[in-house]
């Protein structure tokens, strides 16, 4: 199983570049960064970060983590995307989703479905080098780019579908648990029968957020926010219910803090606006506790059949330090001995 990590593009470029090398060095296999242009005043542009990552390091895959397909336009993504491709030789990937998280920065509601199938659309005929009608003029990349995947994000049991339908890959984003996890494959899995694709055609990697600390008491505090920003999805009764956990009579609505829930510039106000979460279900549904404690974590998640696992921390604004360290000393070694 692949490890990759994600890190904001909070700070220079150079700092970033200097942080991939240290990924690099650490083992993980890829590095993606979140694409929410100017989120809270404070990230910048992604592919300025990721071009001076690549130039910084020589085996580790980068890319957006996730971009959408409204606050950039598809042609200006695949323009981008493909310009890192070449700086890297080869080691770009191009992770898309709905844009929940950074449409609202603009005024627009996440991307629908039907936007969804039409970029992923465009980019292939794009990558593979197909003429491509533009709405004006028609274009034909030279050279192409076959080999440069394309992943959708997914939670919901219709983005799961279509990812599993059309993407070289699907990004699960529905928790930690096991549970929630395999109801999430049984959707992707339709979505593979709908269109007469294998197993072996998608890469199914999961987002686990994770805190390294030895004091669990501590971790589940700080994680808190983190477990209860899956409780705004419409499904949230089943990914709590498929956990294992207790499914209240209502689901309180999202606390709203500044510039949302997860990427919360006052942690501290997110956490005390996130005390309705039970302690059960901050363990569920986020990776916690010790370096072993987050290798049994993996263990677990592998049982479902997953190619990879994208680790990110509760931190927005900074690099995820102790979580790096603590999965390249306690888990990445230990997990591919």
């Amino acid at each position: 199983m692949r490890f990759g990590i994600r890190v904001p593009t909070h700070g220079t470029a150079r700092a970033s570049a200097e942080f991939a090398k240290r990924v690099e060095d650490a083992g993980f296999d890829f590095m993606w960064m979140p694409d929410t242009p100017l989120l809270a005043g404070r990230w910048r542009d992604i592919y300025v970060h990721l071009a001076a990552s690549a130039l910084a390091t020589t085996k580790l895959r980068l890319g957006p983590g996730v971009t959408n397909p409204l606050t950039r336009h598809p042609i200006a993504t695949a323009s981008a995307i493909l310009a890192i491709d070449e700086l890297s030789e080869g080691r770009a990937d191009l992770v898309a989703g709905t844009g929940y998280s950074s449409a609202y920065i603009i005024g627009k509601k996440a991307a629908t479905l039907a936007q969804m199938r039409e970029c992923t659309t465009l980019w292939r005929d794009i990558f593979a080098g197909n003429r491509t009608e533009l709405g004006g003029l028609a274009i034909e990349l030279t050279p192409a780019a076959p080999k440069l995947p394309i992943y959708l994000a997914a939670s919901g049991p219709k983005m799961l579908r279509l990812a599993g339908a059309i993407a070289d890959g699907v990004l699960i984003m529905v928790g930690a648990s096991v549970g929630a996890v395999s109801w999430a494959l049984e959707h992707v899995d339709a979505g593979l029968a709908d269109a007469g694709r294998t197993r072996e055609s998608l890469k199914r990697i999961l987002v686990v957020t994770a805190c390294a600390d030895d004091d669990k008491r501590r971790a589940i505090d700080e994680m808190r926010p983190c477990a209860a920003s899956l409780y705004r999805h419409a499904f949230a009764d089943t990914l709590l219910a498929r956990s294992g956990l207790a499914v209240p009579d209502q689901i309180p609505p999202q606390p709203q803090v500044y510039p949302d829930l997860h990427h919360a510039v006052d942690w501290e106000e997110a956490k005390r606006a996130c005390a309705f979460v039970p302690d059960d279900a901050v363990e569920a549904l986020v990776a916690l506790g010790t370096g072993d404690d987050l290798l049994q974590r993996a263990r677990a998640l592998e049982t479902c059949d997953v190619d990879a696992i994208w680790w990110r921390d509760e931190a927005s604004y900074a690099p995820p330090e102790r979580l790096m360290n603590a999965l390249a000393e306690s888990v990445l070694p230990r997990y591919r001995r």
